[in-house]
């Protein structure tokens, strides 16, 4: 007598793509554009621009997934998918809520529509208009050549305009300056926040690069806002986090917020994963297996089989159509469990 039973499961999936050819923008580290110069501003977004991204509604759910929450301050946007900011100017903003649990707040705001999201509420795009390559000079970056995408800290109608705000805190209350301090980042490649001096020189906020440590910090002043360049190794997703701390005026402890973890989606993005693969109609005749195998369209699906569900043996690959796919497996020749199920890479 044999058992047979049916299953499926996906694979490990690192979050990362291929590095695309650099684009004829040739964007420098101190947020110039070769190809513009002169920066232009742009009528405020009366919607979010979400082209950049495909399929954003059920490619976000499946590719980002991870939970959503809505901002407790100020105007805010209704639960369900995360906001896609791509072109607006949005502020990494400081809010001071004293009474609530922590007090300090870390939020981004968006500034054409006065609206203030959680984290986990938003994903800030890089879209590819910011890639670029390391000039000879900025080792401190990468390799000279290496493609580089950054969000500048001029402002660039084709991009992001990310920066950091303290504005709204009242003053006289918080010692100066506040701290934004780097925790986290988990990306496949580097996170770097930087200004130039009147000077020129370079003036290094925060490098994931030579490690995370208290020198990987901003601190603005109360009622201050400034932006700064983002700069980012990699293209796919980059997780950061950060600490928000102050002080009220003659207390000797600090406020410290909880850590905020922002994702930035820097383009081009890795291909959303496949839908787990579905097994059904099976029949077992002739020492075949036979059943049908429904799944994402196009997606490559590998069947494997267990005696034990310790270990597996590949089969053959499968290709999901928009209809079913009939498939089929030797079953074995002595009598005892099989289970079957289909894998995505």
């Amino acid at each position: 007598m044999q058992m047979i039973f049916l299953g499926s499961a996906r694979a490990s999936r690192a979050d990362r793509g291929a590095l695309a050819p650099v684009g004829a923008r040739n964007r420098s580290l101190n947020g110039g554009d070769s190809t513009s110069p002169t920066r232009t501003a742009r009528a405020p977004s009366a919607a979010r621009e979400a082209r950049s991204l495909p399929n954003p509604t059920a490619w976000i759910r499946r590719l980002l997934g991870f939970a959503l929450s809505v901002s407790l301050f100020g105007a805010v946007a209704a639960e369900g998918d995360p906001v896609l900011l791509t072109r607006e100017h949005v502020d990494l903003q400081l809010l001071y809520a004293p009474g609530t649990t922590n007090e300090l707040y870390l939020v981004a705001r968006d500034e054409d529509q006065a609206t203030n999201y959680a984290s986990t509420n938003v994903v800030l795009v890089v879209r590819q208009a910011g890639e670029t390559v390391i000039p000879p000079g900025f080792e401190v970056f990468g390799e000279p050549g290496s493609p580089f995408w950054i969000l500048p800290a001029s402002q660039d109608p084709e991009l992001l305009y990310l920066g950091v705000s303290a504005e709204g805190i009242p003053r006289n209350v918080l010692a100066e300056p506040l701290s934004i301090q780097l925790v986290r980042v988990q990306a496949p490649g580097w996170f770097f926040v930087w200004q130039f001096d009147p000077g020129g020189s370079l003036d290094m906020k925060m490098d994931s690069r030579d490690g995370i440590g208290p020198a990987d910090v901003i601190q603005p002043i109360v009622g201050s806002h400034a932006h700064f360049n983002w700069g980012f190794s990699s293209n796919g997703f980059c997780d950061v986090t950060f600490r928000v701390e102050g002080r009220r005026l003659g207390a000797t402890t600090n406020l410290t917020a909880a850590e905020t973890t922002f994702r930035f989606a820097v383009e081009p993005l890795p291909p959303a994963p496949p839908e787990p693969a579905f097994l059904s109609q099976v029949t077992a005749s002739a020492g075949q297996l036979t059943c049908e195998l429904s799944g994402t369209a196009g997606a490559v699906y590998r069947l494997q089989t267990s005696p034990d569900l310790v270990k597996w043996e590949d089969g053959s690959a499968v290709t999901a159509e928009e209809s079913p796919v009939p498939v089929s497996v030797a079953l074995p020749l002595r009598a005892g469990a099989l289970f079957l199920r289909a894998v995505s890479p």
